[in-house]
């Protein structure tokens, strides 16, 4: 019972420091079960699917020849769809171990599919487009824009920390804005149109939580408040209300190519 318990704490360790373990040599001495079934846990502690593959990538390289015919069944473990298209084409199918293998080739295709042919989708095994989620570490809350007792429309953006219980302010947004539509995709938060106490808006922001600032992105066709969204793993779909309520038009937002 007691060597059950410290299994379970050291790897749930092992799971909430992943990014910093794998870069370790007791990482790179794991045996091939125990990374095997690292990879294919869901309580990995990472921001993107880009940082397991980076792990799974060097521990096979760190013994290539002998940890070589392994690479396709952890290939297979990784959620290579969720990784982004140009690290896919730029950085996985360009590895030599990675070219050299049918199997290998196969899943990135697949990866890539899963970009290009929408229709396919929903023929991907469930958990190869889920996003990982470590539930043993605590997140924060953002309060973004808003009203003050004026009736002004707020550029104010404030963070919670439930494990501290304080709030503290972050760098405000570029443009005050009420009624705004908020979204966190991979890691970044985005403030979607809203009202500035004139007119609605059209332009998003993003916020970066490690360098504390924001940057503007493509603005969406049409000017919009009061918009709500839905984020199926890394791309967000936002759905507009109208003020009756009723849903009015959908765009969906794809990162560098903006909206469609």
């Amino acid at each position: 019972m007691m060597c059950t318990a410290l299994y379970d704490a050291a790897n749930g360790f092992l799971q909430r420091h992943f990014v910093e373990a794998a870069l370790s040599e007791e990482f790179l001495a794991l045996r091939a079960e125990e990374v095997l079934e690292l990879m294919g846990c869901d309580e990995l502690n990472v921001k993107a699917e880009e940082q397991v593959f980076e792990a799974a990538l060097a521990w096979v390289h760190h013994d290539r020849d002998r940890r070589k015919t392994l690479l396709p069944e952890l290939l297979a473990k990784i959620r290579l769809p969720l990784c982004q298209p140009r690290f896919l084409s730029d950085r996985v199918q360009q590895d030599e171990l990675i070219r050299c293998c049918h199997r290998c080739r196969d899943l990135v295709d697949e990866a890539k599919d899963f970009h290009l042919v929408l229709e396919r989708r929903p023929h991907l095994p469930s958990f190869k487009t889920r996003p990982r989620c470590c539930t043993s570490v605590s997140g924060l809350i953002y309060a973004v824009g808003g009203l003050n007792s004026s009736g002004d429309s707020l550029n104010l953006v404030e963070v919670f920390d439930p494990v501290g219980n304080f709030w503290e302010r972050c760098q405000p947004m570029r443009t005050a804005r009420s009624r705004v539509g908020v979204a966190v995709v991979n890691g970044l938060l985005y403030a979607i149109g809203g009202y500035d106490g004139q007119s609605r808006l059209s332009t998003v922001e993003v916020y970066n939580p490690e360098t504390d600032g924001w940057t503007q992105v493509s603005s969406m066709n049409s000017q919009r408040r009061s918009v709500s969204h839905v984020d199926p793993n890394r791309t967000r779909f936002v759905l507009v209300s109208s003020g009756s309520g009723r849903p009015t038009c959908c765009r969906c937002w794809s990162g560098p190519t903006g909206w469609f």
